[in-house]
């Protein structure tokens, strides 16, 4: 009876684990049983939707579909290749951390120098696209200028993830709850596109719509966009012809007078991500509070300046702060530099932003540009000048 009753208990906790087998495939197959992809023309937008494909992003130049795997596949279209937040710290509070305080990473690119003149670039703006905006936080809520979401397709950009409110602390914390966490240029308004989401990634169709939707709605100084691909997608050179509608977005930014600062990436040695190594960004790398170019800075001939971007002391979720690293930290520190720039010659065009803030960063490295430091680390309070 004992034995019968052993067969029993065997033959369910068999079926239970036969069960819990078959939903875990079944959920692994319904997570990945459709695929992102781009299309270019009617023709191909007419055969993806007649093949169960629909429209998810439409941009100006392209259009992205959400296609069930198999369909993707047979259609022989192009990936919507995705992009990620670009910090080193899985989104930990890294409170045990060495910081640098975001208030000693002014200090080191002059901006204390330039809030001392008044300049706390009032007036100026720039667009974040990123995770989003937490609007709620005491040192952000002063510089909310609106935004949309990409992701959920709606007009609320709230963040949900942090990277995008660390980010936006870098410009424009106010420093009044927390005077280690306040920014760059901290009377300047922030856009929020979110366009990364909860995990910190996206679709490169979604930051294209992004570029485009903040160059026809804003007058803004500036795009930040401290996010970019992984491998295979780093290159040590020019890399305009590999997504050429990302090209075509940050062109377009530039040619109407907006500066799109970008960071390089956090694969070292391997090269710069996408968008940064796009010849008309302006690209980002990290140093430390020492100048020492980071370990993980994205290096190669895309590379254009450096700036603090390790323990970088700053905004995120709720009402807290952390302390995180990437050239995601750096790019933001530059972003604002170009807001108190703007300010300080409001006539200058984006050509002009770029060369001042070239001609008078700190060389670092070998003499002149380099790929490693770019022009050198930005200075602020030269650039104003």
């Amino acid at each position: 009876m004992n034995f019968k009753k052993y067969l029993v208990a065997v033959a369910v906790l068999v079926a239970i684990f036969v069960l819990v087998g078959v939903v875990n495939a079944r959920g692994i197959v319904d997570k990945g049983d459709t695929k992102r992809v781009i299309a270019h023309t009617e023709e191909e937008v007419s055969n993806a939707i007649s093949s169960g494909c629909k429209v998810v992003r439409d941009a100006k130049t392209l259009k992205a579909l959400s296609c069930p795997q198999g369909v993707a596949e047979s259609l022989s279209l192009a990936e919507d290749v995705m992009v990620f937040a670009l910090d080193e710290n899985s989104h930990a509070d890294s409170r045990n951390q060495v910081t640098t305080q975001s208030i000693s990473a002014n200090k080191q690119i002059g901006a204390d120098l330039v809030h001392n003149t008044g300049n706390t670039g009032v007036g100026r703006k720039v667009v974040v696209l990123d995770t989003g905006y937490n609007y709620n936080h005491p040192e952000l809520s002063s510089s909310y200028l609106g935004g949309n979401d990409f992701v959920n397709d709606d007009d609320d950009p709230m963040d949900d993830n942090g990277h995008g409110s660390h980010v936006s602390g870098i410009i424009t914390a106010d420093g009044i709850d927390d005077p280690k966490a306040k920014g760059v240029a901290p009377d300047t308004g922030i856009i929020a596109g979110k366009v990364l989401d909860q995990n910190g990634s996206g679709y490169f169709s979604d930051v294209v719509a992004g570029i485009y939707w903040a160059v026809d709605n804003f007058d803004a100084d500036a795009i930040n966009m401290s996010l970019g691909t992984g491998r295979p997608y780093v290159y040590k050179g020019f890399c305009n012809n590999v997504l050429p509608d990302l090209t075509k977005a940050v062109k377009y930014a530039v040619d109407k007078n907006v500066t799109v600062v970008v960071a390089a990436g956090n694969s070292g040695n391997s090269g710069v991500s996408i968008p940064g190594c796009i010849s008309y960004s302006t690209t980002v790398g990290a140093v430390n509070s020492s100048d020492k170019v980071a370990s993980f800075s994205g290096r190669g001939n895309a590379l254009d300046i450096t700036a603090p971007g390790v323990s970088i002391y700053s905004t995120v979720l709720g009402s807290a702060y952390a302390t995180w690293s990437g050239t995601s930290m750096a790019t933001p520190m530059v972003s604002g530099v170009v807001a108190l720039m703007k300010y300080a010659h409001p006539e200058y065009s984006q050509s002009q932003v770029e060369n001042k803030l070239f001609s008078t960063a700190k060389d670092l490295g070998k003499a002149g540009k380099d790929k490693d430091y770019g022009w050198g680390r930005v200075r602020a309070d030269l650039a104003v000048q």
